[in-house]
């Protein structure tokens, strides 16, 4: 920013007379006059991803209104251990959803394509890993400490529950406008027996219909986690027997199984009552 001191000339020739509440009134600084810049655009690159799609294993009513959806989601991560590690000891898991989003499909139209209803579920699997730490060695005994390392591992899919259960439509907003008949004089050039008839065009009349659907409530029943660690960094241990290693990369592969309760508000016909 560039600033510019455009201060009126003041004069140095002594006043004959100053009055009192001249001499006790400060000066007023100058301001400085400020130069605009010109403006940059800011672009925002939005955060997008492409989730996978998993297919539910198993979509079984168990009442008019709930739904027990089971679906099996493959998750590969890659995480650092804080210090080098000789042994994995102890891992243990927890699940966490942190997003469960049921997304209806449109009405049928017909000549356009139908979707079906998906459910987006996102969360992480909290990971409380104990592993050994060598501190000293010899050529045959190893000595050290057990460490612990907290991480979290985020998983995403989005699960197409397919066509096999009619669920309740989403009821859409409607705005509908009307007007009124207005019959205006017509200018000269037009028979004095006709007038102007349409719509007024400076008015606004509207109805608003507004529906607020319901989310089906989501409930986590059971959680299953096949995990593989493997370390990809393991180099010898300087000192110690021959087959001992430390690493601290290591590679996880998990089939997270997940079983899900979606209850609705309005009861869901079954495929055998479309």
């Amino acid at each position: 920013m560039i600033m510019k001191n455009n201060c009126p000339h003041e004069w140095n020739q002594a006043s004959p007379f100053v009055p009192g509440w001249a001499r006790q009134t400060p000066p007023a600084e100058c301001a400085p006059e400020v130069i605009p810049q010109p403006i940059t655009p800011n672009p925002v690159f939005p955060t997008t991803a492409t989730l996978q799609m998993c297919t539910p294993i198993e979509i079984v009513q168990t009442s008019p209104t709930t739904v027990l959806v089971t679906v099996s989601i493959p998750a590969e991560t890659i995480f650092t251990l804080p210090t080098k590690a000789l042994e994995l000891k102890r891992i243990k898991k927890n699940l966490k959803i942190t997003q469960c989003r049921f997304f209806n499909f449109s009405p049928p139209v017909p000549g356009k394509p139908q979707d079906s209803p998906k459910l987006f579920l996102g969360g992480y699997v909290r990971k409380d890993i104990q592993y050994s730490e060598a501190t000293h060695q010899t050529a045959y005994t190893v000595a050290g400490v057990i460490k612990d390392f907290v991480v979290d591992i985020p998983y995403t899919c989005v699960i197409d529950l397919g066509r096999d259960l009619v669920i309740p439509p989403t009821l859409f907003s409607q705005q509908l406008e009307y007007e009124f008949l207005s019959s205006k004089p017509l200018p000269s050039g037009f028979s004095p027996k006709d007038t102007l008839m349409s719509g007024d065009i400076s008015e606004l009349n509207m109805v608003s219909n507004e529906f607020l659907n319901q989310l089906p409530t989501c409930r986590l029943v059971y959680s299953q986690i096949n995990e593989m660690d493997d370390a990809i960094d393991r180099t010898p241990l300087i000192g110690g027997p021959f087959e001992e290693g430390t690493f601290r990369t290591v590679q996880e592969k998990m089939i997270i199984l997940i079983q899900l309760q979606l209850t609705f508000q309005a009861a869901i016909a079954p495929i055998d009552q479309k």
